[in-house]
């Protein structure tokens, strides 16, 4: 499948992700993926963008319990230690695996393309966001 955007007349494309699903032009910010029976097509034109950014989610909390775990893991013996380490570990992987982060780029109007970053270097996306602004301005 071809993530090839289909150019307005006097409009450029400025830059793309790496596997082309996120284009940005001289006109429009496009999102194009399809994943496992879920597709997105959305296009934003640069005069209705409202805001751009990387943002993260994750849950502190788990490491905190995990640290909690693995130092009551230390004042335990036999079942006990073990079952308090292995929880430790659970929270702390948990952790990592919930751990989100998404290029944000949201309209005027409300709708928002979500970018997951998995495999992008932060330069990467940051050098994406600063050509959306740069475009924005022109």
């Amino acid at each position: 499948m071809s993530n090839a955007i289909a150019l307005l007349p006097e409009e450029q494309v400025v830059t793309t992700s790496e596997k082309g699903t996120l284009t940005l032009t001289t006109k429009r910010v496009r999102y194009d993926s399809v994943v496992w029976g879920k597709s997105n097509l959305i296009s934003i034109t640069l005069d209705s963008v409202a805001s751009c950014g990387l943002v993260t989610k994750s849950f502190p909390l788990l490491l905190i319990l995990g640290a909690i775990a693995f130092v009551g893991s230390l004042t335990q013996r036999g079942e006990g230690f073990w079952g308090l380490l292995v929880l430790a570990a659970v929270l702390v992987a948990a952790y990592f695996f919930t751990r989100r982060a998404v290029i944000s780029i949201a309209s005027n109007g409300g709708e928002a393309i979500l970018v997951p970053t998995q495999g992008m270097k932060r330069e990467v996306i940051i050098s994406f966001i600063e050509a959306v602004e740069r475009e924005k301005l022109k």
